[in-house]
């Protein structure tokens, strides 16, 4: 369905189309699609043509408030400065590398509660205002993503709900400004967990792997708020027991007794 872009002279108007050949990807693949313009009534002069993941992110101010904004990044040129002249149609195929810490929002072929990325075409319209089309698009788990997941939920905690944070986590290899966050409930295994968040920061070849526990501190102790970590080398993904390091972290955390 071809968008409208407002003309620089005010007459007539192109109008922008993004068909995606392939709607879902894992971190690290690619989507492929193409970018479809049809000139209006007058020549336009456009800068660039590019795409870009967008994905909401919450941001906590000095003040307690949270405020959620959509984020761009990933961001590729499709073409460079052209003229679209008036009543023409222009085509550009395209295939935009998904980041490795791109938020992923299906696992084990369910939606995650709350997780949203998008792939955001921009026009950019010498003397006029840009032009957007967003499409969603589905990130699927990595394999090292899959087995960590469904170890924490063999270990009885359910899944509740994702979102995306603004800030960095030291100690990993993070390059955007961004993380995801994946919430689990209580376990009947681990009573004195009341919340586990999942955070995964994935490279090419491995991933960080961080746990934060919300614990119990008992009768005369205040409640714990735990953070651990650990390493998955690709390589070693079906020679270690997951389940048994995720109970590894929790029990350095105090998570057991």
């Amino acid at each position: 369905m071809f968008k409208q872009m407002p003309a620089a002279a005010g007459v007539g108007g192109a109008e922008v189309d993004t068909e995606l050949f392939t709607p879902g990807a894992r971190p690290g693949g690619v989507i492929d699609g193409v970018v479809r313009l049809r000139g209006g009534r007058i020549d336009q002069a456009v800068g660039q043509v590019a795409v870009e993941f967008v994905t909401r992110v919450e941001r906590e101010y000095a003040d307690g408030e949270e405020r959620v904004a959509d984020h761009g990044f990933g961001r590729i040129p499709v073409t460079g400065p052209f003229t679209l002249l008036a009543g023409t149609v222009a085509e550009f195929r395209f295939g935009a590398p998904v980041p490795h810490e791109t938020p992923i929002t299906f696992f084990d072929g369910h939606h995650l509660p709350g997780a949203a990325v998008a792939l955001r075409t921009t026009v950019d319209i010498h003397g006029g205002v840009d032009a957007r089309d967003t499409d969603p698009i589905g990130i699927g788990a990595l394999p090292a993503q899959h087995v960590v997941l469904d170890a924490v939920r063999r270990m009885g905690f359910a899944l509740l709900r994702t979102d995306v944070e603004a800030g960095r986590i030291a100690r990993t290899p993070q390059q955007l400004p961004f993380y995801q966050e994946i919430e689990f409930g209580r376990s009947p295994h681990f009573p004195r967990v009341n919340q586990l968040e999942l955070t995964f920061i994935a490279t090419l070849h491995g991933m960080s792997v961080v746990l934060e526990a919300d614990i119990e501190g008992g009768w005369f102790r205040d409640d714990i708020d735990g953070i651990g970590m650990f390493w998955v080398d690709y390589t070693q993904l079906a020679h270690r027991d997951w389940t048994a390091e995720v109970h590894r972290v929790l029990t350095e955390l105090g998570a057991v007794r």
